[in-house]
């Protein structure tokens, strides 16, 4: 359901997957649904756009919201591995903020599996 103005989610799969659409367009949604606390919308349109600042400057909120999967997939589009003190200040946040899960995933990022051995 749309509110405060955003696009009903048939306008925005529509939007996005337009081939023709300003990058200002993009922009000005991404922001529209990044001020209603609606990141992972906003990071679609950002991410049509192409728009690296923006996309960067959430990567701090991800660790802000200790949101693994938000930093995972902001990572994933931009091509960076971010260091190991990011994600155990996320997984740290993600701690206080009692989302275990998202804490959890953090952790395997700063200390990988050790690959189980062999059954013989």
């Amino acid at each position: 359901m749309a509110g405060k103005g955003l696009l009903s989610c048939l306008q925005k799969r529509d939007l996005l997957n337009r081939s023709a659409v300003s990058v200002d367009e993009l922009l000005d949604w991404g922001r529209r649904y990044e001020q209603e606390g609606r990141i992972h919308d906003a990071v679609d349109f950002y991410e049509k756009a192409q728009a690296r600042e923006e996309m960067e400057r959430l990567m701090d909120v991800a660790v802000q919201e200790g949101d693994s999967f938000l930093l995972r997939r902001l990572s994933h589009i931009l091509g960076i591995d971010p260091e190991p003190q990011i994600w155990r200040s996320l997984a740290d946040r993600a701690h206080e903020l009692g989302k275990e899960l998202f804490c959890e995933q953090a952790l395997k990022q700063v200390e990988p599996q050790e690959p189980s051995p062999d059954p013989a």
